[in-house]
């Protein structure tokens, strides 16, 4: 039996989006920070909202523990120029912050070429400001929904640093900031005494470093109570939930349309569908014709519970030596550093966990007199990576589906981006704001 997850199509008013009308019945597929925020950006242009997720609960995978960063300083693509040079100690190196799982080597193989095309500079400072205009976008549309809702997600909005050891590549990276900054990235260099004004916690090792970067209008949070935030305010709009439930098709009507998507839980019907599935979105398209160059990158995050201790950060800093960072989040401590091509594997290695939480005592030795390190809870979830680095945001040759996915490890930083440029497809057919280059983010 098709449910029908809004009224029937007779009740709709007169069309005019993408499907021709103002109200339409819209299934997203996926209840991440990506597919939240786009289902809050479309129930808020009134459209009629349902959210399909397998997991019990809003954010539970990908968007459980991640990072926490919200920087659109952070837009340069791993494929950097010199990736090949570099490839090997990145991938084999056992104390490397990227591997490669042996198992994961014929899957990635087209795409590994592609990755390494995308390395040149002029592929790679294409793909920067592309992920740039929409980390801004989204930025500002966050900052947008915050003047006309309350939302709690331990945000903090006094930008993020990252600090430099000696002889690393600060030089190197501050050159790419100039770059940045032309696209409206604003940074500042920052000297011994500055970084420990800024961040007193770092003073134990403040010898290390040789100077640091800010970036002043960085943010960071929980981006699984932001998720959480966000499917509040879109069930404020009339957005329905069919949590539990496994997508397991998206039918075709013909050549260009979707008839319907097959769940666990039956079949759904709508005018309009958005796949947000991130990592999986690709086992969903293929069927259809459509082939997403999206592979899993698996990422390790610890959390550490601090118990009312004061003594770390406050504010997010990446140590660029250790390739660590550490992100403050209320009375936790969230800590990252370690990604791993591995397929679909999300099992917790709970060396891996250790290891990035070894790097941060090097970096706040005096944590481990002052908190309980044996109460870190270990997470680990799939990135969806493309080549170039840009996420897909866009229609497909069916006229009412829509890709919302492929965002990599800026998936929150660019979820609101991503959300605004849905919406305007769906509702207007077109994006709206002149900020982006909508074809940056085409298939």
């Amino acid at each position: 039996m098709i449910q029908e997850v809004a009224k029937d199509r007779s009740s709709c008013r007169q069309r005019v989006g993408v499907c021709g009308v103002s109200v339409m019945r819209i299934v997203v597929l996926g209840a991440g920070v990506v597919g939240s925020t786009a289902a809050y950006m479309l129930a808020r242009d009134g459209h009629e909202v349902t959210i399909v997720d397998r997991c019990d609960k809003p954010g539970m995978e990908t968007s459980f523990a991640n990072g926490g960063l919200m920087t659109p300083s952070d837009s340069s693509p791993w494929n950097s120029p010199g990736t090949i040079k570099r490839l090997g100690k990145m991938l084999f190196d056992s104390n490397s912050t990227l591997k490669l799982n042996p198992s994961a080597i014929p899957s990635i193989v087209s795409w590994g070429l592609k990755f390494l095309s995308n390395s040149t500079y002029e592929r790679h400072k294409t793909n920067m400001i592309s992920n740039i205009r929409i980390a801004s976008l989204s930025l500002e549309t966050l900052r947008s929904i915050r003047q006309t809702s309350s939302l709690h997600y331990d945000q903090t909005t006094r930008g993020t640093m990252r600090v430099f050891p000696r002889n690393g590549r600060m030089s190197e990276f501050v050159q790419m900031c100039r770059e940045m900054q032309e696209w409206g990235v604003k940074f500042d260099v920052l000297n011994q005494e500055q970084i420990l004004e800024k961040e007193p916690c770092l003073g134990d090792v403040i010898d290390r470093y040789t100077g640091a970067v800010f970036f002043p209008d960085d943010e960071s949070g929980d981006a699984h109570k932001f998720t959480n935030e966000m499917t509040r305010l879109a069930a404020g709009l009339g957005a329905k939930f069919m949590m539990n439930t496994n997508v397991l098709e998206i039918v075709r009507q013909s050549e260009s349309r979707i008839s319907h998507v097959k769940t666990s839980k039956g079949d759904v019907r709508a005018d309009a569908y958005v796949l947000s599935l991130g990592s999986y979105s690709p086992i969903l398209a293929r069927p259809l014709g459509i082939h997403l160059p999206i592979v899993p990158v698996k990422g390790y995050s610890v959390t550490l519970p601090l118990n009312g201790w004061k003594g770390g950060p406050t504010r997010p800093v990446m140590d660029d030596g250790y390739h660590a960072m550490m992100v403050p989040m209320g009375d936790r401590l969230r800590m990252g550093g370690k990604a791993e091509f591995a397929r679909y594997n999300t099992k917790i290695d709970p060396k891996e966990g250790r290891r990035v939480l070894d790097d941060i005592l090097k970096i706040l030795p005096s944590m481990a007199a002052n908190v309980d390190v044996d109460c870190a809870l270990n997470w680990s979830g799939l990135r969806p990576m493309t080549p170039g680095g840009p996420p897909i945001v866009s229609s497909t040759p069916y006229e009412n589906l829509f890709l919302n996915t492929g965002h990599g490890p800026l998936g929150w930083t660019m979820s609101c981006g991503s959300a605004k440029i849905i919406a305007d497809l769906v509702t207007h057919g077109r994006v709206l704001t002149n900020s982006v280059d909508p074809a940056d983010y085409v298939l």
